[in-house]
């Protein structure tokens, strides 16, 4: 059995590459794990552990995920919530969790990226006046990264002690 789940809900793929590292460190850490994208027939109970990665556009989480994970069967296992933003504010994924009513054991906020050879012509402009006013980069010829990969590495050790603790009970 594994003892973890990652799953994300990505737009341009950013989340899925930090769900894929945090599965990386943790399989490093000698643990088993599965990533997946979320919305899709999973069954939890087959986890010691459930990991969820969401990513931000215009200010929110897809309303689909918390949806979603109302009805998905969290149980009494760990969980964790990373949100992903070219913001990295909290408040959007404070806000995320109550509307989904889920309490993870952990939260973790992630700058993200700016995708804009991704962006078809109309995202690309929004996107590029929304950078300017937030004093983010704004030379659409080239993409940028802004994600801290160490925090996402001590994030995934805090995710790796979790399932550990739940081991040993």
């Amino acid at each position: 059995m594994p003892d973890a789940l990652v799953l994300y809900a990505s737009v341009e793929g950013h989340t899925a590459r930090i769900a894929q590292r945090i599965a990386e460190h943790l399989r490093a850490g000698g643990h088993r794990v599965d990533v997946a994208r979320a919305g899709g027939a999973v069954d939890a109970s087959r986890y010691a552990a459930i990991v969820v990665g969401a990513s931000v556009h215009y200010g929110h989480h897809p309303a689909w995920l918390a949806k979603w994970l109302k009805s998905f069967e969290l149980g009494h296992r760990p969980s964790a919530f990373f949100s992903v933003s070219l913001s990295a504010k909290e408040r959007y994924a404070a806000s995320f969790l109550r509307n989904a009513r889920w309490r993870p054991a952990l939260t973790a906020v992630f700058a993200g990226a700016l995708s804009y050879s991704q962006y078809k012509p109309l995202k690309r402009l929004v996107v590029r006046a929304l950078a300017a006013v937030a004093g983010h980069d704004t030379d659409t010829s080239r993409d940028y990264e802004y994600t801290d990969w160490q925090a996402v590495e001590r994030f995934s050790a805090s995710v790796g002690k979790l399932i550990e603790v739940k081991a040993r009970e």
